[in-house]
């Protein structure tokens, strides 16, 4: 599984491997922060779960 975020401060949007992820937590929106091994926090934008390859 592949996760696509945004940073939340630069707007670098990127592709997280799972062993590149630290925690994912719920902000008080709801919206979903995933921390990587570098302590860097992101929004989840998707992951390729969602995607339906033909």
């Amino acid at each position: 599984m592949l996760y696509h975020v945004i940073h939340l401060q630069t707007n670098e949007m990127k592709t997280l491997k799972p062993e590149n992820v630290l925690d994912m937590a719920y902000d008080s929106d709801g919206r979903v922060i995933v921390i990587d091994n570098d302590q860097q926090s992101y929004f989840l934008l998707a992951d390729t779960n969602l995607i339906n390859e033909p």
